[in-house]
């Protein structure tokens, strides 16, 4: 392929992020250093703390910058200043830029004591990142002679064990079969879904750690059933579900921190109604997100050919995608959880509570079921929509009509709160003064559909809070009719108008999702994020 055209290629496409993390001294570096001698790693970025770290003399070509060498097998490796979210940027930056070759995958090497979680929600949430890369593998490596007494004594270990995709059991020459084959066992109990590999001295080839045919939500291609690989969750040897009430008569090893970890998969024979399943998911997101390290699976919503794909970690969403077509024949919505502190029962229950299931009529048409299915269609804003949004509020131009004068400019701050707060817009218009508290940073909604049925916690950003702030607090409804006092007349209308100013189709109120925008105000100078919520303009009217 002519190689022009080949960068081309590879500029087109979302960069696959694979992260390599594990315990101080369970071999992280060896396996780098081997992995990049490996004739089959190529267009491949890597970032590192240390140069130093790695063995790169012999492998060494060119150095481009004090912080990014060039590499005799066409890689890229890059050490990470200050924070990891700058130094991807940076490096991605220099890609579009054509100072560095084209790649089409970058490895993370992590430190000993990291956590992967924030990582991945680093990927799933910053404006770039998430349109730009994909989340590929999550490896972890376990010392053979050190690791169960790392597991025991250290949190971070047994969640980098919990998350990963594949796991490297380092050092096996060096440790008693008897010991080898518990530590095995215990991290199949941990993480049954993880394929395991025991390598001496690093010796793993790229592509038993690297796939790019799992699942990528950009393009919905994939071998899904490897990406979910459910089979690994059923009851049996490794069936891992501990309930933490501890009433059975036994003590409690408070070192055994896999003892907090879930790992199981929900099944559900039936079709799913969409928008309860929604509600329900969004819930469990936003009420046990800091108990959900992940979330994956495929869900048969009811009239639709093909099942919808989704992703969580911790109180962190991707936007459900639709696959092409179901992967195989079976077609059960299939959802694989690996939680802290937070058992099957629980969750199972819950869902069976709150999600509706729909019976097929086994002679129904396929086509009709799912022309019946166009008005429950979930719409998700993404960063550029919200973007254009703010801008229009901001504006508020004569010549958009009466939806942006002076006296819609409730309508307006609803919206804003919608966006910062990802609540729905039923929320926010029965959001009232009492259940606010703009100093703690929270928000107490009552509403029947969170977790447990306890009233939904939103916590409150900056930008959120200087929202409320930048308004006249008082009794009853925080957004209210300036004419009436009570609940803002025509709000729909207004969203109509509001769309179609800031050129943004398909977007009906009733179909949108709650979106969550406050990432983009990150690192605003005062005035500029005063003008984006519309504060100063709220000050110059005295209101």
């Amino acid at each position: 392929m002519d190689r022009a055209v080949s960068d081309q290629r590879v500029t087109r496409e979302a960069v696959a992020v694979s992260v390599i993390t594990g315990f101080l001294g369970s071999g992280k570096t060896t396996l780098l250093n081997r992995l990049l001698q490996h004739p089959d790693i190529e267009e491949t970025a890597v970032l590192i703390n240390e140069f130093g770290e790695v063995g790169l003399d012999h492998l060494l070509v060119d150095e481009i910058a004090d912080d990014v060498l060039l590499l005799a097998s066409g890689c890229i490796c890059c050490t990470v200043q200050g924070e990891l979210v700058d130094s991807l940027k940076g490096l991605y930056m220099r890609r579009l830029a054509g100072q560095v070759p084209p790649f089409r995958r970058v490895i993370i090497e992590t430190t000993g004591l990291a956590d992967p979680v924030p990582i991945i929600t680093c990927l799933m949430t910053d404006p770039l990142f998430k349109h730009s890369h994909r989340l590929e593998t999550l490896v972890s490596t376990v010392d053979a002679v050190h690791g169960a007494g790392q597991l025991d004594a250290h949190a971070e270990a047994v969640r980098q064990a919990a998350v990963a995709d594949r796991i490297i059991v380092t050092k096996p020459d060096l440790a008693e079969d008897g010991a080898l084959d518990a530590l095995r066992r215990r991290l199949a109990d941990l993480n049954p879904g993880a394929k395991q590999i025991t390598a001496e001295y690093g010796d793993v080839a790229p592509g038993q750690l690297f796939d790019r045919a799992l699942y990528d939500p950009a393009s919905k291609t994939a071998d899904v059933r490897r990406w979910l690989n459910e089979e690994a969750y059923a009851p049996g040897d490794h069936d891992h579900d501990h309930d933490h009430d501890h009433d059975h008569g036994h003590a409690v090893d408070v070192n055994r921190h896999d003892e907090h970890i879930a790992s199981f998969c929900l099944t559900v024979d039936e079709p799913l109604d969409w928008p309860s399943f929604l509600d329900w998911y969004e819930a469990l997101a936003n009420e046990k997100g800091d108990h959900l390290l992940r979330v994956k699976g495929i869900v048969n919503v009811a009239g639709e050919a093909a099942p919808f794909a989704i992703h969580c970690v911790q109180a962190t969403r991707h936007t459900p995608q639709q696959l092409p077509a179901w992967p195989d024949d079976d077609r059960r919505t299939r959802i694989v959880f690996i939680t802290h502190d937070l058992p099957r029962a629980a969750v199972e229950a819950d869902m069976r509570r709150a999600v509706r299931t729909v019976p097929e009529a086994a002679d129904a048409p396929r086509a009709k079921r799912q022309a019946t299915s166009t008005d429950r269609r979930a719409r998700w804003l993404n960063d550029a929509e919200i973007s254009r949004i703010f801008g229009v509020l901001t504006e508020r131009p004569e010549s958009t009509g009466a939806a942006y004068a002076a006296d819609a400019a409730d309508a307006a701050d609803a919206v804003r709160f919608m966006l910062l707060t990802g609540a729905r817009s039923e929320e926010v218009l029965s959001a009232t003064w009492d259940r606010i508290d703009p100093a703690r940073g929270e928000w107490l909604v009552p509403t029947t559909n969170a977790f447990h049925g306890q009233p939904r916690r939103i916590r409150l950003s900056s930008p959120a809070r200087a929202l409320l702030d930048g308004r006249r607090r008082g009794d009853g409804l925080v957004f209210r009719d300036p004419a009436t006092g009570g609940r803002i007349a025509g709000f729909e209308a207004f969203w109509d108008d509001l769309m179609a100013a800031a050129e943004i189709a398909d977007a009906p109120l009733a179909a949108v999702r709650p979106s969550l925008s406050r990432h983009l105000f990150e690192g605003l100078a005062p005035d500029v994020l005063d003008r984006l919520l519309g504060i100063r303009a709220a000050a110059d009217a005295g209101r």
